[in-house]
Order: structure tokens, then C-alpha cells, then sequence
């Protein structure tokens, strides 16, 4: 059996090198080592302790728009359908963007919140309403459920930052739709607004994971034993053996 792992940096273990006193530029000093998200992420976790693979895509900044490509990429076209295989599929913020770049010949991702990027800052004006976006992303899992449905293919999809308001019901949806950040810190009341995961963004839930030692003060990325909770949560809903 195989775990494929679709996300962002939550799900990807970014900040996993972070220890209790470290410095700033230490800490980002070693964000440099690829090792400590293959032995400390929650996905690594779960894969070692079950003895099956992990083929990863999630990626540090991923947009959700990444994370649909780069599945129809390998499922479409580079890949003979393989059933032997479980899905984990982390949503997060509708606030990341990407755009192809005919100066730059590829796919560039931006948060909304950095008007600093002429693209983004008018996309942010002009382009984007939360709620239709929102919307999209529902659509877009039930088209990829249709998919795995047809290919007798077990997934599932959980909320990273945000319990996203859809407009329908998401059966295969884990943690009853409760976010990773919520789990994290055990705290289910509705956040004082939509988490856009900018460092800036420190609302009533990242400030509890940061009193807690759950997140890093540097980047809000989850501790290690942030990770080991989140490796247990999956395992209680789960068979992975």
C-alpha cells in the first residue's frame, strides 16, 4: 500500500528542523535540510509505522489550484492507475493564487494579501470573492471524488487552516470538517476570520499553538510534536495496517 499526500506546508512538514531557544537565522539556516520532512511530517510518521510508501506532492506555499495540477498530472497522464493506494488530500487557504508566467516560463503562486506584486494586488481588487472561490474548491472535490469513485480508489480530504464553508456535504471529508489548526490546539469555535497563512495572519488559534510550543514563532509551522498529534488523529480515523 501507498499513501499519496496532496497540500501545502502542513502537510509537507516545513519547520520540522525547529527546536524550543533556536534563533531566527538558524532556524531558517536549516530549512535548507530536506531530512527532517521525510522523518518528522506526520505522513512520514504514519508510513514508517505502518511499513508502506509515501509518494508526496504537497509543497511549502501550494496553492490549492498546484495541488489539482500536479494530481492530473500524475493521475492523467504519467501514471498506469494504481488501487493499492490512499489519498490524503490537505485544503488550504483560498487566499494563495497561481499564474503562469510567459516572462518567467512558469507557474508563479502569491498570496492575496501581498500587494506588493502588481499581479497579485489587482487580482485581489478585481478578481477574487471568497465565497465563489470557495465554491470552485467544493466543485473541484467532487470531481476529483467522481474520479477516484470510478477508480475504486479510497480518499479523503481534510481542512488545513480553515472548516470551509461549502455549498454541499463533503461525505469522505475527515475530522468532521474540523481544520488541522482546530485539532491542533482543540479549539472548535469559529476563528476570528478566514486564516490566509500570512505570517501575519496571528489570530485566536495560531496565538494558542504559539503559547503552546505547537507552532515555530518564526514561521507558524508546526513543532514536531504538533506532527505526532496529527500522525495519531490520522490513525484513529484510518486502517493504514
Amino acid at each position: 500500500m501507498d499513501i499519496l499526500t496532496f497540500g501545502d506546508s502542513w502537510v509537507y512538514g516545513i519547520g520540522l528542523g525547529y527546536h524550543k531557544g533556536q534563533t531566527k537565522e538558524k532556524y531558517f539556516e536549516i530549512q535548507k535540510n530536506q531530512e527532517d520532512p521525510k522523518k518528522k511530517s506526520f505522513r512520514s510518521l504514519i508510513a514508517r509505522k505502518f511499513g508502506i510508501g509515501n509518494t508526496n506532492f504537497s509543497n511549502g506555499g501550494s496553492s490549492n489550484q498546484r495541488q489539482f495540477g500536479k494530481a492530473s498530472e500524475y493521475f492523467i497522464t504519467d501514471n498506469p492507475i494504481n488501487k493499492d493506494i490512499i489519498v490524503l488530500w490537505g485544503l488550504t487557504s483560498v487566499y494563495r493564487m497561481e499564474y503562469f508566467s510567459t516572462k518567467q516560463n512558469m507557474y508563479i503562486e502569491n498570496l492575496l494579501t501581498d500587494h506588493e506584486d502588481s499581479i497579485t494586488k489587482l487580482w485581489t481588487i478585481k478578481c477574487f470573492d471568497e465565497t465563489v472561490e470557495t465554491n470552485r474548491l467544493f466543485y473541484q472535490i467532487q470531481l476529483w471524488n467522481a474520479f477516484f469513485k470510478m477508480h475504486n480508489i479510497k480518499n479523503y480530504w481534510f481542512n488545513v487552516f480553515n472548516e470551509h464553508e461549502f455549498p454541499g456535504k463533503v461525505d469522505n471529508m475527515m475530522f468532521n470538517g474540523r481544520s488541522l489548526l482546530s485539532l491542533m490546539v482543540d479549539d472548535h469555535a469559529p476563528n476570528d476570520s478566514y486564516h490566509k497563512s500570512d505570517r501575519k495572519d496571528v489570530d485566536r488559534k495560531i496565538t494558542k499553538a504559539l503559547d503552546r510550543g505547537l507552532v515555530n514563532p518564526y514561521s507558524l509551522h508546526p513543532t514536531e510534536e504538533a506532527h505526532i498529534k496529527f500522525a495519531g488523529l490520522f490513525e484513529e480515523e484510518i486502517n493504514f495496517a
